[in-house]
């Protein structure tokens, strides 16, 4: 069973839409759910084109199912982002729109994966796709954050490795 690797998935989306055509050696950054939207900024001053973050902060719920594992739901979240104007309300919402379109096909792509069991996604969840607009990030980068979980069992037995 492949795992899903939620870097290389993004660096993946960066290599594949258009929308990424024209900068793909300096678009795609990565951040844990530790990084504040300040250090996340500092990262991407001065751009001014569009960027994709790959978040993983290792966040996961968890679930018993009365068997004899633990259903573990890591989340995990791609910012997309493009420069607009801050002080030009249309030039912002027109961004957030485009983002908002590519975030939608990348749920449409993860769906599918997920349903021909390819890259780590079997166990996505798309009743827990959620999408919000974000912005200004770093010198007026706007956009949205997608956000989703997987699921899969994970085994309850204790590894003696750990223990003393």
């Amino acid at each position: 069973m492949i795992h899903y690797n939620h870097f290389a998935y993004g660096l993946d989306l960066v290599n594949s839409l258009r929308l990424y055509d024209a900068e793909k050696e300096r678009t795609f950054h990565k951040a844990t759910n530790s990084d504040s939207l300040g250090s996340i900024s500092e990262h991407l001053s001065n751009i001014d084109y569009p960027v994709l973050v790959a978040i993983d902060g290792k966040d996961a719920d968890f679930t018993d199912n009365g068997t004899e594992a633990l259903l573990k739901k890591p989340q995990y979240f791609f910012m997309l982002l493009k420069p607009a104007t801050s002080d030009d309300n249309e030039a912002i919402l027109a961004v957030q729109s485009e983002m908002e379109a590519n975030a939608i096909q990348i749920q449409m792509r993860m769906m599918n994966q997920s349903e021909r069991n390819e890259e780590g996604l079997t166990g996505l969840m798309p009743d827990t796709f959620s999408i919000r607009g974000i912005g200004p990030i770093a010198d007026g980068l706007y956009g949205v954050i997608i956000g989703f979980n997987l699921e899969y069992g994970i085994g309850t037995k204790i590894n003696a490795d750990y223990w003393v």
